[in-house]
């Protein structure tokens, strides 16, 4: 698009349009056919994530989804009464349908996994284990653990065998032992709501902006040379880093406060790695990294002054 621009070497720059069109349409399919495999296992082993994606405080059958929306500020876990939204734009049946490829399925939200509460297809509840019979039962996955390692010091096979078998049939909620509260295992529902929907409208946008420079390549190349397609081209690089860091902040800020789903909060995972490993090994990295920058624009630079003097001397010459 910059040569477009400068009227510099546009055939060159229309067959790189060509090629980049085949290439970014490929990875964004891939991209879009990923993250669809991706909802299916958030939805079914990190169903707080999910709905914290959302802003999906009570779920249903045949969930819709949020295209758009301004979520309400004051609305807070454990809450049924204070509309989630202040502004949203949803499509029916959306939600479950991306959740488990089924548009009449249940998708529970964040009260819900709270409170325990499913739903069947007729409408039927089904209680499971809420959020606060969790916390008791890891503690007690907790203390069976303690039982166990106190038995194998004491070398007594018999008390080992009967903490192991309590073990295992709490270990499941481990991780809820360390939590207080069940609104500690909420995430920070706004920044993983407005970092998806970033996400998904960004990736939206690239779908389209690869499907207009394919089309431009094979059947409207004027529309490539136009002063505000070039404009849009260049200023869609940046559409790119937005799209993957909101990608990677849905990722990690909806997981918390998991290390390890249900296992390990990021409270009690702790590094027997010294800070000052860390400081060294940051540093170290900033350096080589700063290296190689500096050693890849002088290279760029001599390159692009060489080509500017070659051409100088042969209009000269000319």
């Amino acid at each position: 698009s910059w040569w477009i621009i400068r009227k510099r070497n546009v055939e060159m720059a229309l067959d790189s349009i060509k090629v980049a069109a085949w290439v970014g349409g490929a990875g964004i399919l891939v991209t879009l056919a990923t993250g669809d495999m991706s909802a299916i296992n958030v939805a079914r082993h990190q169903p707080m994530k999910l709905a914290a994606m959302e802003g999906l405080y009570r779920g249903s059958c045949g969930q819709e989804i949020v295209a758009a929306g301004i979520l309400n500020p004051d609305k807070k876990a454990g809450d049924d009464t204070t509309d989630p939204y202040l502004f949203d734009i949803s499509i029916p049946y959306g939600l479950s349908f991306l959740a488990t490829h089924d548009p009449h399925s249940f998708v529970p939200g964040i009260n819900d996994l709270i409170d325990g509460i499913e739903l069947t297809p007729e409408g039927d509840t089904i209680h499971t284990v809420s959020y606060a019979e969790r916390i008791v039962r890891g503690r007690q996955a907790h203390e069976a653990l303690r039982a166990y390692d106190a038995a194998a010091v004491a070398g007594d096979k018999e008390a080992m065998d009967a903490a192991l078998v309590d073990l295992k049939a709490d270990y499941p909620y481990f991780g809820y032992g360390y939590l207080d509260s069940p609104e500690e295992a909420v995430p920070p529902v706004a920044m993983t709501f407005y970092s998806f929907h970033i996400m998904v409208i960004a990736g939206g946008y690239l779908l389209l902006f690869f499907a207009f420079a394919f089309v431009g390549s094979y059947w409207r190349r004027q529309w490539l040379t136009h002063k505000w397609a070039c404009i849009v081209g260049m200023l869609s690089i940046v559409i790119v880093w937005i799209c993957s860091q909101a990608g990677w902040i849905t990722a990690e800020v909806g997981r918390q406060p998991w290390v390890i789903q249900d296992i390990l909060p990021t409270r009690a995972a702790i590094s027997d790695i010294a800070a000052s490993s860390v400081i060294t090994t940051f540093f170290m990295f900033a350096v080589v990294f700063t290296v190689l920058l500096i050693a890849e624009m002088s290279i760029m630079a001599t390159q692009i002054n060489k080509y500017s003097k070659e051409n100088i001397n042969e209009i000269a010459k000319s």
